[in-house]
Formats: structure tokens, C-alpha cells, sequence
């Protein structure tokens, strides 16, 4: 062989091996499963499952293609890979940290950018300078003038770069929204099924079924349900939550897209057509093109530009232990079961669910920030730990103080209450401020604030909160600090 290249489960696009110039006849595509990959975090087996199942199928796919493969099975990437270093090793190189470590301590790697993000690695030093405060508004507007989308000459469409105002509506009742699209098992997934369930059976989560895309074909097929019958509403209940409504009306892309099924640019291709021909709300198409283009890109550079010690940042200094309801939902709080509860079904909530309930409910009984990032990674299907860092340590939790947000994404009772139905069949009642029949998160916003004075007085977001804190009565004050620490210790 003259070339090898390796390809990771989550670099599945034939553009990887068009850009890698390999040769179909001479050269070699190696694909490796091996057990540090699927245990680095403890993930939840419809992850490993979907992982396994997508690398699977693309090598199919390169095979019908033409090119010559290997599959090797290993205990460790590192163990499988060095075999083919001596004749010299292709590889793109992965954003994850840890993945990148495994492989310096190989020789003779040629290392290629990942062709998939928008933006170059190498842009991220000009546009998140160290020391400097990071925003990802004015990035964004930047983005959609350089790749010209959504624009009219110089202008966004319809006047304004955001439209995130218009797409924060709550529930009322139950709303009409078309069911994403799902998909069964080839006998191929289910022997990897199988295989998973032996493998890691000790691993979190329920894998009964896998109705995600494992392949090129089905995430188009799932990109065009989204684009056709979804993406109307998706703006409208962007940040909704509903208990018998799970996906909401999100496109459930994100694992095909971080996989490398679907690239961004597609997506967001298909986002601008629907737009221009589908009648498709601009508040609803911004917001979802967003989504990518913003936030995915702009996560990216946060990742790769803070420090390697970043998932130990704890700005608040909390030391409370993961509560084991992150894991069983066994919780009287029915919005902290419900999306538990759905996490462990299908490895997946919106993000509205990961914000303002799970983040929200760690910062709010003082969870160690990297322990529930540790989870994220774990339970969701679409994590990477370069997307799930920043968006758990930084924007869920503020325990990088600041760096990538303005205020902690903290919330009481009557927001969960506003955008979502939880409450109506919850034990506690959302409108009582104290006493055993109190909303927990009422009682826990205030010990929250009461904590951090020093942290949040002067925050421009958080110091009226903490002026309202300053102005209760001592007995108040006492009253919810002894109630929180109940509450906090109960839930252990």
C-alpha cells in the first residue's frame, strides 16, 4: 500500500477521502473500533450504537465507491493505528482534545483540516483573542456576510441579523406539530445492536431501537422531512417544552451533522431554499440557520482557543456531587423526570431541556461543573466534547466566569412554568415561594443569588436580583437558606 488513511466514526463524508487524494487502487482507508473511543466518557449505548452503526455503513459506502478498506477491532485507537505509521498515516484532524492526544505519540502523520466547518481552525485566533471578552452576535453577523446568507447585497433579509425575540414562545396547550422523521434497524444495526448490548451493558441508557440516521441516504431523507413539514414551526416553539412532545419541533440533525453524514452548508442550503419557496417564516429559518452557522461554528472556536485545563473551570466553587437523578429520573420535580427520563429513552433533549432545566437545576443545587459535563458527553447522542465543553461549562453553568456569556442561565420555577406543561402535573406547585409544597427551583433561585453575592453583585444581568435579595426580610433569608440546604441534601 502506498497510503493509509484513517477516518474517525464522526468523519463520515466522502468529501474526507476525495480531499485526502488517496488513490482507490493503491491506497487504504482504515477503519478502527476500538473500546477507548466508546469508554472515554461512559457513553450511553444508543451513542455507541449509533456511532458503530454510521462507521459501519460508510465503509459500505466507500467500498461501493471503489476504495479499498480495513476494519480493525483493537482495545485502544493508539494500538490498531501504529502498524500503518511506519508507511505514514493520513488523518483529519479532530477537534475533541483527547482524540488529537492519542494520536501524537504516533509517528509520521499527515495531518488535513477538517473540510465539513464553515470556518477555519486557524480564524479562531483573530476572532477570539485571549484575554478579550467573547461574543458570538457580532461573529455571527460576520458569518452570514461572508458566506452571503440570508443577505441582500449588504443587509440581513428582512432588516435585522436576529430574530431570536420572536422565537421564544411558551405553551398553552398542546400544539400541531408533524413527528421528525425515524427510521428501523437493517439487519446490520441490529447485530450491532446486539453487539453493544454485550460489549457495554454496563454503559447508561436504553438501546431496544436506534430510529436515528446511520446513513448519507437517510439524514437527506431526514433533512428534507425537516425542511418540508417541521421547520415552519420550529421557530414558533424553539424554546418550548411540552411532556408528551419530546423533539418539539427541532430537526433532530444534529447527530448527522456531527458525524459527518450531512455537511453544515447543506443544511443550511436547504434552510435558505425553504425559505424562498416553502413560505417558511424568516424568524424560524434565521433561527435554525443560526443554530449552525452561529452557534456550532462559534462553540468550535471557544474549544480550541481556551485552555486545556477548561473543564475544570468553577467559577462558583461548587462541590456538590451529581445527583444520582441524572441517571435513574427517579426526582418528584416532574420537569427534571420528564427530561431525564427522555434522555435515557432516546439519548436526547432539545436544548431548551439541557438549558434551562438540567443546567439550571446543577448550577441551582451546586453540582461540580465538570461532573455534569462528564454526563452530557455520556448521554447524548450528538455529544462531542468540544460542542458539550462550552456549552455546559460556559454557557449552561458560568463556571468559566463569564468568558462566552453575560449572566448565569439561571431560572425559578415560573419560567419553566411559562414555556412548557411540566408544571400542570408536577407535585410541587410553581406558584408557592416557600413551604414543602414550594416549587424547589422558587427556593433555590434565591440561595443561589444568596451564595453569590460577591460573584454577581456587580453583573450588570444579576446585580438587581441581588439588590431584591438584600432587601428581604432576615427571617425570609433564613427561611430559604435553611429550606434550600434540605433540598440540596435530599437530592445527594
Amino acid at each position: 500500500m502506498h497510503k493509509v488513511l484513517f477516518l474517525f466514526s464522526h468523519q463520515l463524508n466522502l468529501t474526507y477521502v476525495h480531499q485526502s487524494k488517496i488513490d482507490p487502487k493503491r491506497d487504504l482507508i482504515v477503519f478502527v473500533d476500538s473500546d477507548d473511543q466508546w469508554t472515554y466518557y461512559r457513553f450511553h449505548q444508543q451513542r455507541i450504537a449509533l456511532h458503530l452503526s454510521a462507521y459501519r455503513h460508510f465503509q459500505q459506502e466507500v467500498k461501493r465507491a471503489g476504495y479499498q478498506t480495513e476494519w480493525i477491532r483493537s482495545q485502544t485507537l493508539v494500538t490498531a493505528l501504529k502498524p500503518f505509521s511506519n508507511d505514514g498515516l493520513i488523518v483529519f484532524k479532530p477537534t475533541n482534545r483527547y482524540e488529537e492526544g492519542w494520536l501524537q505519540s504516533l509517528t509520521n502523520v499527515t495531518y488535513l483540516d477538517d473540510p465539513l466547518f464553515l470556518i477555519s481552525l486557524t480564524s479562531w485566533a483573530k476572532l477570539l483573542p485571549p484575554g478579550k471578552s467573547w461574543k458570538l452576535d457580532p461573529i455571527y453577523r460576520q458569518f452570514r456576510k461572508q458566506l452571503n446568507i440570508l443577505m441582500e447585497g449588504d443587509q440581513p433579509l428582512g432588516g435585522q441579523f436576529s430574530f431570536d425575540g420572536d422565537n421564544r414562545q411558551g405553551i398553552d396547550e398542546r400544539p400541531e406539530i408533524i413527528p421528525a422523521l425515524t427510521f428501523d434497524e437493517d439487519a446490520l444495526t441490529r447485530d450491532i445492536i446486539k453487539d453493544i448490548q454485550d460489549r457495554f451493558s454496563t454503559h447508561p441508557g436504553e438501546l431496544t431501537s436506534l430510529p436515528y440516521p446511520v446513513t448519507r441516504t437517510q439524514a437527506l431523507e431526514a433533512l428534507h422531512h425537516f425542511m418540508s413539514y417541521r421547520l415552519v414551526t420550529f421557530g414558533r416553539y424553539q424554546d418550548a417544552m411540552h411532556d408528551q412532545l419530546p423533539w418539539m419541533s427541532h430537526s433532530m440533525l444534529s447527530s448527522s451533522i456531527n458525524l459527518g453524514l450531512l455537511s453544515p452548508r447543506e443544511v443550511i442550503d436547504e434552510a435558505v431554499k425553504a425559505y424562498h419557496t416553502k413560505q417558511i417564516p424568516l424568524s424560524a429559518v434565521e433561527g435554525f440557520i443560526r443554530q449552525i452557522l452561529g452557534w456550532r461554528e462559534y462553540i468550535r472556536g471557544v474549544y480550541r482557543q481556551s485552555k486545556t485545563d477548561y473543564l475544570s473551570n468553577n467559577f462558583f466553587n461548587h462541590q456538590h456531587p451529581l445527583p444520582s437523578l441524572f441517571y435513574d429520573a427517579k426526582t418528584d420535580l416532574h420537569c427534571l423526570h420528564v427530561t431525564v427520563k427522555e434522555t435515557i429513552q432516546s439519548g436526547y433533549n432539545h436544548h431548551i431541556q439541557r438549558l434551562m432545566v438540567l443546567s439550571n437545576a446543577a448550577n441551582l443545587f451546586g453540582v461540580v461543573p465538570e461532573q455534569l459535563q462528564r454526563w452530557f458527553n455520556e448521554m447524548y447522542i450528538d455529544s462531542m466534547e468540544w460542542i458539550v465543553a462550552p456549552n455546559v461549562i460556559g454557557m449552561g453553568l458560568y463556571a468559566d466566569g463569564g468568558a462566552m456569556s453575560t449572566k448565569p442561565y439561571i431560572a425559578s420555577g415560573a419560567y419553566i412554568h411559562k414555556m412548557s406543561n411540566y408544571c400542570d402535573h408536577c407535585k410541587f406547585k410553581v406558584t408557592l415561594k416557600q413551604g414543602e409544597q414550594a416549587c424547589p427551583f422558587n427556593i433555590l433561585y434565591w440561595d443561589f443569588i444568596a451564595r453569590h453575592k460577591p460573584q454577581l453583585k456587580n453583573n450588570p444581568r444579576m446585580g438587581m436580583m441581588v439588590r431584591v435579595w438584600e432587601k428581604m426580610s432576615a427571617a425570609d433569608q433564613q427561611r430559604i437558606r435553611k429550606e434550600a440546604a434540605l433540598m440540596i441534601q435530599r437530592h445527594g
